[in-house]
């Protein structure tokens, strides 16, 4: 293993190494970056397994990193939370219900199965 990293260093895929290799591109245009350096970065960054491999290739130039680490998130990647349509809909879904129960009693229970399912559907697309 390699004795530079440190702490929990998280392995990364395709997606991180060409993000880093278009970020060096994007200095290397804006020339911050020689040719001889730019190839030489983009060697490393193609054969980088771990994401403080791409860090060390962006210590010395502005910008954004390939690989985004927060000590809040631990490398743990975070889901989006729900869009404002699919709370609405939900709320309006299970209001619709309730009401339903209340007033129709027997009929409601049946109609609860389609809003069930629109509940489900539109939670299980997130």
């Amino acid at each position: 293993m390699d004795s530079g990293r440190s702490g929990k260093d998280l392995r990364i895929g395709d997606p991180e190494r060409e993000r880093a290799m278009r970020l060096l591109g994007e200095h290397f245009s804006a020339g911050r970056l020689e040719l001889a350096e730019y190839d030489e970065r983009c060697r490393q960054a193609s054969a980088a397994r771990f994401g403080s491999e791409l860090d060390v290739l962006f210590d010395d130039l502005p910008g954004p990193r390939p690989v985004e680490t927060s000590p809040a998130r631990n490398g743990v990647p975070t889901r989006p939370g729900p869009s404002a349509g699919a709370v609405a809909l939900t709320v309006g879904a299970i209001a619709a219900g309730i009401a339903l129960v209340l007033v129709a009693r027997q009929i409601g229970v049946l109609l609860l199965i389609p809003i069930v399912a629109i509940i489900w559907f539109t939670w299980r697309r997130r």
